[in-house]
């Protein structure tokens, strides 16, 4: 059997996990989004999105310290140089747990100043999102100095054990909101408190079987100066990416909380439940797929790697509309079924974060090419002022046009951009010829939103609003997917797909 064979049969298991784990965790997540939102109240539902949104930008770097060490580490296993691997993780562990306690430091001064004083909060609820703000900066630690742990699960490629883990983690939630209905106590605090519990023990987990399961994992301070100083170009590109994208990303919360107030921040936070819900689709496919494009550029099969950036795009887009144009179509019913009651604005800001997301699914394979080359000054510099560029030109066309849709509108376009701009990047790094991604990616994507458009207009037009009509029209965007890969799709992917149908039933 080939490599490349080997390869593909890995991929194909990983992601078949992830897809069983994303599925429970997003029926879970919604679920327990949905007790939540009734157990808070709309008002106390938006101070936690925009105070957890808040911490997420103190955190903006985390994102990029993952990206350094999945790349460092998967290097060091594509090159089989155990010396490597080993100085990569305790590099990162360190430089993580060192900047873990600056970012707390920052947030207990600067940041909680902030918070008091700047975010528009109702007085008599000041004091719980005080707890709530202290409870997110320990939920946080935990996150950043978990990030060396899951980059070794991932770039080893270990996806049953980092799948398990994520259904606790999602069984925990639900858990936090069972407590959250019998309580009788303020549940905004509660909510931060089970939520900080929650994170403290994943992290215990990751931490406890990556020790138990993988040499490299030595939990010791170390400073090895000139990989300090090779790391420190590619972290600090990506850590002004990972900065523009979460102020262009959570800077929108907190502008539609200083424009609008929290009750608009609720709808906000909807919205992107459901577009999470749609990118833990998308993500399987990428996490795993990423240790293979970094590993095979380390080898030097870059066709390979064009390969897999070419399909994982285009799977990435074919899920994508699979659940994102129902939703689309339905938004009204569908959050009506899931909410009961449905915040303001909530329906127009979740069909906006879709088209964003649709967008966003054709990015991550090319940064991760990007990534696995080093070479990202163009696409987490000049590509990210695309989202950066979001928060400022949305802060002045607010004072002038009060709709609060508006920055999310701008988010789309600023999202085709970035997608365009990586896309003639790595054409320019590693050769990805452009017809060929516009016949293998960009065409089957083109007809198969021009299909699903066309179905759900005429089941909009044929039949009232029910759950009926909602169902039908998943079936029929489900055979839409087949029909356009079908007819787009090699001959060596359709027999590889069929291959894996017999092998499974």
């Amino acid at each position: 059997m080939s490599l490349t064979s080997e390869n593909n049969k890995r991929i194909a298991k990983n992601t078949g996990m992830l897809y069983v784990r994303m599925l429970l965790m997003m029926c879970v997540t919604l679920y327990t989004s949905r007790v939540v939102l009734e157990a808070l109240g709309v008002e106390d539902y938006g101070i936690n999105n925009v105070v957890a949104g808040f911490v997420s930008i103190l955190g903006f770097y985390t994102s990029s310290l993952s990206n350094a060490a999945q790349r460092y580490l998967s290097l060091g296993l594509g090159q089989n140089n155990h010396e490597m691997t080993v100085a990569g993780f305790r590099q990162c562990f360190t430089l993580m747990l060192v900047i873990s306690v600056l970012i707390f430091f920052l947030g207990e001064t600067i940041g909680l100043w902030f918070v008091c004083n700047k975010l528009v909060i109702p007085p008599e609820r000041l004091s719980a999102a005080i707890w709530l703000y202290q409870f997110a900066l320990i939920s946080m630690t935990c996150s950043i100095n978990q990030v060396s742990f899951v980059a070794v699960i991932i770039a080893r490629e270990k996806m049953n054990f980092y799948a398990y883990l994520g259904l606790l983690e999602a069984f925990s939630r639900l858990a936090v909101a069972y407590v959250l209905i019998i309580a009788r106590s303020d549940l905004l605090i509660l909510f931060g408190a089970l939520t900080a519990i929650s994170s403290v023990l994943s992290f215990s987990l990751y931490v406890w079987y990556c020790r138990k399961s993988f040499d490299e994992c030595v939990c010791k301070m170390y400073w090895n100066a000139p990989l300090v100083k090779e790391m420190s170009g590619f972290i600090g590109y990506n850590l002004f990416g990972c900065f523009a994208w979460s102020a262009g990303i959570q800077g929108v919360n907190i502008l539609l909380n200083l424009f609008f107030g929290p009750l608009v921040n609720a709808a906000r936070a909807v919205a992107v439940q459901i577009s999470a819900a749609v990118s833990r689709f998308t993500d399987s496919i990428m996490t795993a797929v990423k240790p293979p494009i970094i590993k095979s550029y380390s080898s030097g099969n870059v066709k390979y790697m064009i390969m897999l950036i070419e399909k994982s795009s285009k799977y990435s887009f074919m899920l994508a509309c699979l659940i994102v144009f129902p939703v689309l179509f339905e938004t009204e019913l569908v959050l009506h079924l899931w909410l009961g009651k449905v915040p303001e604005y909530a329906v127009v800001f979740t069909r906006l974060v879709l088209c964003e997301q649709l967008v966003g699914v054709l990015v991550p394979p090319l940064w991760i090419a990007a990534n696995a080359t080093g070479n990202i000054k163009n696409s987490q510099v000049f590509g990210r002022l695309f989202t950066l560029s979001v928060l400022p030109i949305s802060y002045f066309l607010l004072f002038y046009i009060k709709n609060p849709a508006l920055p999310m509108i701008l988010l789309v376009i600023a999202q085709i951009g970035y997608w365009l701009y990586n896309l003639y990047d790595i054409h320019r790094q590693v050769q990805l010829d452009l017809s060929h991604y516009f016949r293998r990616v960009i065409l089957p994507s083109t007809l198969l939103v021009s299909i699903v458009y066309l179905i759900g207009e005429i089941l909009q037009s044929s039949f009232s609003p029910s759950l009926l009509r909602l169902i039908v029209m998943g079936c029929c965007m489900l055979l839409a997917v087949v029909f356009v890969f079908l007819i787009m799709s090699e001959p060596s992917e359709r027999d590889f797909v069929r291959k894996m149908i017999k092998k499974k039933f």
